[in-house]
């Protein structure tokens, strides 16, 4: 009995490395194709300002390349290291819950890219604008593209990955891990949780914080109606 545990273990390590190596050869290839584009992406981002950006050297050019090209192949990987996930989970789900979960890969990579999409066209330039308004008559401000984009990661990226909050419960959910009940009886506690991730995620101002949680929250009671519906269809079913 203790060899057949053995074996089934070392395929399933074997099954995972597999898998694993996988996704790693997609994101490096996916890192390198949008580093053909990063000039096309860097563009779009800065396009709401009328003039240049400035950069300090040669270092930051790279940098920025880099950047944008890793955020690039994260958000086109997504969906792919989900399918993995689920590929490997597969034979231990019965073929209803496969299905279900299965579904939850469009979803990962829908909820990312509106989470990001939120971060940059409402919360950025919100941020960045308020930000900025207080330091006028003060400071000469210079921004370089270092610093932009780097402001621009810290709102928006956190919102892409806090955006699957959802189907993170809708998955959970569906393994009888997570109950509606149990959500609402700690709201107090996740909508504390979300403040501390606020506060870790965002640029070090009270503004900021403030802007991030306000969505976070509206994200956990969205999750709470994911889980009433899930968890009354399961119980139906």
């Amino acid at each position: 009995m203790s060899n057949i545990n053995e074996q089934t273990l070392i395929e399933h390590l074997s099954e995972f490395r597999k898998r694993l190596i996988i996704t790693i050869i997609f994101f490096i290839t996916i890192f390198l194709i949008s580093l053909v584009f990063c000039s096309d992406i860097y563009k779009m981002l800065t396009g709401a300002f009328k003039e240049k950006l400035t950069v300090l050297g040669p270092d930051d050019i790279l940098g920025i390349y880099l950047t944008l090209a890793g955020i690039s192949a994260f958000s086109i990987t997504l969906p792919f290291a989900s399918y993995q996930i689920w590929a490997f989970i597969r034979p231990a789900l019965e073929e209803k819950e496969a299905k279900t979960v299965l579904s939850y890969v469009p979803a990962t990579f829908i909820l990312f890219i509106t989470g990001l999409s939120f971060g940059f066209f409402f919360v950025t330039p919100a941020l960045l604008n308020v930000l900025l308004s207080f330091g006028d008559n003060l400071f000469n401000i210079q921004l370089t593209a270092n610093n932009y984009l780097t402001f621009v990661l810290h709102t928006s990226l956190p919102l892409g990955v806090i955006f699957e909050l959802p189907v993170i419960v809708a998955f959970l959910t569906s393994l009888y891990i997570l109950t509606p009940q149990y959500l609402i009886k700690n709201r107090r506690y996740g909508y504390f949780a979300l403040l501390v991730l606020a506060v870790v995620v965002t640029p070090a101002d009270f503004i900021s914080d403030l802007t991030m949680t306000a969505p976070l929250i509206l994200l956990y009671e969205a999750s709470i109606i994911v889980c009433k519906y899930i968890y009354r269809k399961r119980r139906k079913d």
